[in-house]
């Protein structure tokens, strides 16, 4: 079930990020800043020290997990599918240039001062405990983010019950169903 959702996350996680307007420190209610507000650092993280920082924070591994995840969790979805068909999308995830796409990433926005500070620090006792505790953290966090989301969806109905209700009697009186045979 984890590597399910490690695959959902590959896939909507550069969906959500292209449509994500609020960025880590910002409030809700506050207008996103351009990416020309962000330029890219003169002198950028070099390619070691992103390796660095991917196999301090397990990242590398855990991306190793998710790829290695993908193919039982494609042949449930897809059990028709062609041997040969796996076998090359196995042979082609093992050439993709993932680690090239995250230099790059890290690259654009990352200087190489930044990336020794954050060495440094996963290297402390503070961040090898940061690093130990994260994915507690994040699943709580989630858990915690689902939790309170639908106790404010359910106190929004909850005030909103009788224009709801009227609006669905409205819905339902332009769009009946019709029966199925």
């Amino acid at each position: 079930m984890r590597k399910a959702a490690w695959l959902v996350l590959l896939v909507a996680l550069p969906a959500l990020a292209a449509t994500t307007t609020v960025r880590p420190g910002m409030g809700a209610n506050e207008p996103a800043a351009a990416a020309s507000e962000n330029p890219p650092p003169e002198h950028p993280v070099t390619a070691a020290q992103v390796h660095e920082i991917l196999e301090l924070t397990g990242t590398d591994t855990l991306r190793r997990q998710m790829l290695d995840g993908m193919l039982p969790y494609l042949k449930q979805m897809m059990p028709y599918m062609p041997a040969d068909v796996v076998a090359d999308f196995q042979r082609s995830l093992g050439t993709a240039d993932f680690e090239g796409a995250m230099v790059r990433s890290f690259q654009r926005h990352l200087s190489t001062e930044d990336a020794a500070q954050i060495i440094a620090f996963y290297r402390s006792p503070a961040g090898k405990r940061m690093i130990a505790v994260m994915p507690k953290v994040l699943d709580e966090g989630q858990q915690a983010g689902s939790e309170v989301g639908q106790q404010v969806m359910l106190q929004v109905i909850q005030r909103h019950k009788d224009e709801i209700d009227a609006a669905a009697k409205v819905y339902h009186e332009e769009h009946p169903q019709t029966p199925t045979q």
